[in-house]
């Protein structure tokens, strides 16, 4: 890989490190995980996989950017783990094998992919039955802005699209909230009023800031408790129906 690629991915996956958003996504997440076999699906530079793998986890990674599944690949390395990575996007997961996995997770993904139906159906195939999937989702169609566009995402989704999105797959709800409470207002006031892009730079500040201290305090104590009736994000955990025999 190229090094100016290799410096570039280093620094998300420091910057990532230091973010209470995804530090506090995973703490929230890996509650829900059941089983051992776990396919992260969307690994990115392999957080998640790494924090699984360190929980004692099973993990097979995918993304479907070569570099990042490099990347992951030396993150492992780099704390002497062990996982299945692959490059392959969610169109071609079905590859992976029929019923195999005890929890897939899916994080901010599906919201990149424009036929969604499809990319959740191949990730249900993946599934054992009786097995957990855990999505998650940018909240609230109206939302969408030039964030979205700029990164990325074919839709926002209201709490309707995702359940039928679910329902439509076969999968059986368990759980369903919104996430990330605190950052609706400043969005919603900087998309919609001001007309422009929110300043993200504040989730990547060094961990000795008071800031950073407040909001990692807030998510992990509050938001990740306490379900509120808004969020920036949607996150469903889901099972596969056992069938009777």
């Amino acid at each position: 890989m190229d090094s100016n690629i290799i410096s570039h991915l280093e620094k998300i996956h420091e910057s990532g490190t230091r973010d209470f958003r995804w530090e506090n996504l995973r703490h929230l997440v890996k509650k829900y995980v059941r089983g051992n076999s776990v396919l992260d699906a969307g690994c990115g530079t392999g957080h998640m996989t790494l924090s699984l793998i360190n929980a004692g986890y099973t993990v097979t990674a995918i993304d479907c950017e070569h570099e990042l599944t490099s990347f992951t690949q030396s993150i492992l390395e780099k704390n002497k783990q062990i996982a299945s990575i692959y490059t392959m996007d969610l169109m071609d997961v079905k590859s992976l094998g029929k019923g195999i996995y005890d929890t897939v997770i899916c994080l901010d993904v599906l919201e990149h992919i424009a036929d969604d139906q499809t990319a959740l159906n191949n990730l249900v195939y993946t599934l054992k039955e009786g097995a957990t999937l855990i999505v998650s989702v940018p909240a609230f169609s109206f939302l969408y802005g030039l964030r979205d566009k700029k990164i990325g995402h074919y839709r926002r989704y209201n709490k309707a699209d995702l359940l039928k999105l679910i329902e439509n797959s076969g999968l059986e709800l368990i759980k369903i909230r919104y996430w990330n409470f605190l950052g609706f207002f400043p969005l919603l006031i900087s998309e919609k009023i001001l007309k422009k892009q929110i300043n993200e730079e504040f989730r990547y500040k060094k961990k000795n800031t008071f800031f950073h201290n407040f909001l990692n305090m807030w998510f992990s104590i509050v938001e990740n408790n306490i379900c509120f009736p808004v969020g920036l994000s949607l996150i469903a955990i889901c099972k596969t129906p056992v069938i009777k025999k």
